[in-house]
């Protein structure tokens, strides 16, 4: 944010029911030249990662490729869309007895860093 600060934007594409690999040039264009984006909310993740039921353990950068540059995902846990968890952390979850995946007790906080796909340079 060094520089030109905070800046909260708005496009059509987020009032609709696609998914983000389908966002159009010009949103995607607009995503290439930030230095973070932050996806707040599960509708919003369960667009980025297809809504699918992935393996929990999947990894984040596997399923979010197309999203180009940093970004922070914020969510409570509402609905049974999960990836990127550890083995570990999912055991002690599923041995807890609770409903942690759809009960609103737990929140979701993932990071990816910029992984420069192929064909393309990581941001100034």
């Amino acid at each position: 944010m060094a520089g030109r600060g905070l800046e909260v934007r708005t496009h059509p594409f987020f009032c609709v029911r696609l998914p983000y690999q389908e966002m159009p040039a010009d949103l995607r264009t607009e995503f290439e030249g930030v230095s973070l984006t932050v996806v707040e909310g599960g509708l919003k993740h369960r667009r980025l990662v297809g809504g699918r039921p992935w393996d929990t353990t999947t990894p984040l950068a596997r399923l979010t490729a197309s999203f180009s540059g940093a970004s922070r995902r914020f969510r409570t846990r509402k609905s049974d869309v999960v990836i990127g968890l550890g083995q570990k952390t999912l055991d002690a979850l599923q041995r807890s007895g609770t409903a942690w995946r759809t009960n609103g007790t737990h929140v979701l906080i993932q990071v990816r860093r910029w992984g420069n796909p192929p064909g393309r340079a990581a941001p100034r």
